[in-house]
C-alpha cells in the first residue's frame, strides 16, 4: 500500500495495471485511466460543493473507494454525490463523441458510466438505489430492495454472458 495524503494506492491497483499492458490494453488504457480518474472528480467535486469532508481515496484491484463524512448530507445531497461520477462520465462520452470525435475516450466514458449505474450494491447505482429507498422508507427496506435487485441484476448479466457466449 502506497500513500500519498488522502491518496493510497494498493498493490492491486498495480497488478491490474500490469495486466491490462501484459493483455494488450496499451493504447486503450490511457483513455480508460483518464476516464476513471474524471469519474472519480466527479464524485469528489460534488462532496466538496455539498459540504462533505473526504477522508481518503484508495484505488485498489476493484476501481476506487471514496470514504467522506456524509453524515450531515440530506438524501438527496448524498444521490447527487453519488450520481456526480456517472453523470462526468456521460456528458465526457457525449462532448468527446460530438465535439473531437475521440470515440475511444468517448467510449471509455460511456461505458464506464452506464456500467457504474447498474443497481449492484458495489456500484453507484446501487448506492443510489440504497439512498432513494432509504430516503422514501426504511434503511432496512433499502437494504432488502438492494440486496434483491443486485442479484437479479447480476443474475441477469451473467444469463446475456452465457447467451452471448
Amino acid at each position: 500500500m502506497w500513500k500519498w495524503g488522502k491518496l493510497e494506492l494498493g498493490w492491486g491497483f498495480g497488478a491490474l495495471i500490469v495486466l491490462a499492458l501484459l493483455g494488450g490494453a496499451g493504447p486503450a488504457l490511457p483513455p480508460v485511466l483518464l476516464a476513471a480518474a474524471c469519474h472519480e472528480l466527479g464524485h469528489l467535486s460534488a462532496l466538496r460543493l455539498a459540504g462533505a469532508r473526504v477522508e481518503r481515496l484508495r484505488l485498489n484491484a476493484f476501481g476506487a473507494e471514496i470514504r467522506a463524512d456524509t453524515r450531515r448530507l440530506s438524501y438527496p445531497r448524498e444521490i447527487a454525490c453519488t450520481l456526480a461520477g456517472p453523470a462526468v462520465n456521460l456528458a465526457l462520452a457525449l462532448l468527446l463523441a460530438r465535439a473531437t470525435l475521440h470515440f475511444t475516450a468517448a467510449g471509455a466514458n460511456l461505458v464506464l458510466g452506464c456500467f457504474n449505474l447498474l443497481p449492484i450494491p458495489a456500484l453507484d447505482g446501487g448506492r443510489a438505489l440504497h439512498l432513494l429507498v432509504s430516503w422514501l422508507w426504511e434503511p432496512l427496506t433499502a437494504d432488502t430492495v438492494s440486496r434483491r435487485t443486485g442479484l437479479l441484476c447480476a443474475l441477469l448479466l451473467t444469463a446475456a454472458a452465457l447467451f452471448l457466449t
